[in-house]
């Protein structure tokens, strides 16, 4: 296999290192800086376009959401002191702050607030599908009202992470915005920041809440390759970045400290159930056999040394809707898949082109020998933004790693018929039944029995090829510890600290 990998960006640079503790303002200039190695990218700063997993630090630095989610996933007063949901789960009333200025002089209130929901809405962002035909209102000074088309039983789930970002209203609209943050969130953005590689941080001195902003300034370094993260960690260059298992033990040796803890699935994405970029995926004995075809159990062994369990769906064991029996349904077994191939017309093979990235390997490697071994060919497409060619619809499957929300974010996010991650917008009578019944009745006895129902209908269909759940393994220095967030790929920005090391 011939497979170009990316070079990635490597810049030295000093930031600083204080967080979640008692620590004051006047205290942090005797504290180191805090060094983030990220494996995303910037590519706008409006709030309608930020996204959950590793990107959603960067839009906590320089925005406030209204509502505040703690490292257990529980919700806490931000913008908003308190607010109210409807028993519908279709309207969230909210009192807010108002003691709040945006970074160009601007006042936060309730005109702001609607302003920044609606634009959101209407953003069309990547996690704008929730919140789809909602209008959000003023309803007097310091109270905001959002409506929603469609039920949300998570509605404050996606008000505390992606879905409230809040910006200057002058700001907004503007193509300024997109190349600069005009928020009042803890920091600001400092014009030393180089787009793509380099975002620095600094700490903001109008901020309205001092216990939460615990840094001089707070630097983000782009490193996409893990050898160039854990070599940037062991050298002091950073101070905090995630890795793998492969690379565990070099960080442990140098003296890092682990924080792990359980969020993703790692395993193809078959996109394209209707079979219109890839025909032979339109075929439900094709994304059998490609679910026959891999050896997870061995990926696990071999990939991740053994760490994480191996999995057949893409909820987790503690989402209610987990069933432990789907776990073997596709077991390894390469002659029944050379079957299913040939009963869908298919038994000399075909073509599967997938996105690559030089950070998928060995898995990449493997994945491809198991492809191959039933006729598959695999024809690599190297990305020189993995993230960005995923979700480009150009694919009719990827491999990707998915974090395990709740029942409800799961299936919004990957199976709703406008979910985020349902790139080609697939659907059936099965789905379109069970969005329905979601949409006419979002109580949580029958949204689980719902995402039960849609659970085993992916499943049987074969939607996703899940390998096996992954624990994220996140390193810091002796000048840093962290909390990790519950359901998100990486710590909140909130939730680092300093050790005074």
């Amino acid at each position: 296999m011939k497979l170009t990998k990316r070079s990635a960006a490597f810049l030295a640079v000093a930031a600083s290192s204080l967080a979640l503790t008692g620590i004051t303002p006047a205290q942090a200039a005797n504290t180191p800086n805090l060094t983030i190695g990220s494996v995303v990218v910037v590519k706008s700063w409006e709030p309608s376009q930020a996204d959950i997993g590793h990107g959603i630090q960067y839009y906590q630095g320089v925005y406030d959401n209204l509502i505040l989610r703690a490292p257990d996933g529980s919700f806490k007063p931000n913008l908003a002191t308190k607010w109210t949901v409807n028993a519908a789960s279709t309207e969230i009333s909210l009192d807010l702050r108002t003691n709040v200025t945006f970074t160009d002089g601007t006042k936060f209130n309730s005109d702001v607030a609607a302003k920044n929901l609606n634009a959101f809405i209407a953003g069309n962002g990547p996690q704008a599908a929730p919140f789809a035909g909602g209008k959000a209102v003023k309803v007097d000074a310091d109270t905001v009202k959002l409506t929603l088309a469609n039920p949300n039983p998570d509605i404050l789930y996606y008000l505390a992470t992606t879905n409230s970002f809040m910006a200057s209203a002058k700001a907004l609209g503007t193509a300024g915005l997109k190349t600069t943050p005009v928020g009042s969130g803890p920091y600001i953005y400092d014009k030393s920041s180089v787009p793509g590689s380099k975002v620095v941080l600094t700490a903001n001195p109008k901020y309205w809440d001092k216990s939460k902003q615990k840094f001089k300034k707070v630097t983000f370094v782009f490193m996409d390759q893990v050898p160039t993260r854990v070599n940037a960690l062991r050298s002091g260059q950073v101070d905090a970045t995630i890795l793998d298992v492969a690379n565990a033990a070099t960080a442990t040796s140098a003296g890092m400290k682990l924080t792990t803890y359980n969020t993703d699935w790692s395993g193809l994405m078959l996109f394209d159930r209707a079979g219109k970029i890839n025909p032979a995926l339109g075929k439900l004995e094709v994304r059998q056999a490609i679910a026959h075809a891999i050896d997870r159990a061995a990926l696990l062994r071999t990939v991740q040394q053994g760490k994480g369990k191996v999995t057949g769906q893409i909820f987790s064991t503690a989402s209610g809707v987990y069933d432990k029996a789907f776990d073997n349904k596709y077991a390894y077994n390469p002659t029944k898949a050379k079957e299913l191939l040939t009963t869908a017309g298919y038994a000399d093979g075909f073509t599967l082109q997938m996105p690559y990235g030089a950070f998928m390997e060995p898995m990449a490697s493997f994945v491809e020998t198991y492809l191959k071994a039933v006729k598959i060919k695999v024809e690599w497409v190297t990305a020189a933004d993995y993230r960005t060619e995923l979700l480009s619809g150009k694919y009719g499957a990827a491999w990707f790693q998915l974090f395990q929300g709740t029942p409800y974010v799961n299936y919004n996010l990957a199976i709703a018929p406008a979910a985020p991650r349902n790139i080609l917008k697939s659907s059936d009578a099965t789905t379109e039944a069970i969005d329905a019944s979601i949409k006419a009745n979002a109580s949580a006895k029958n949204v689980i029995a719902q995402v039960k129902k849609a659970n085993k209908h992916v499943v049987d269909q074969a939607w996703f090829v899940p390998f096996y759940t992954v624990p994220q393994m996140y390193f810091t220095n002796k000048k840093v510890s962290v909390k990790a967030q519950a359901q998100n790929a990486v710590p909140y920005l909130y939730n680092y600290a300093p050790t005074g090391k």
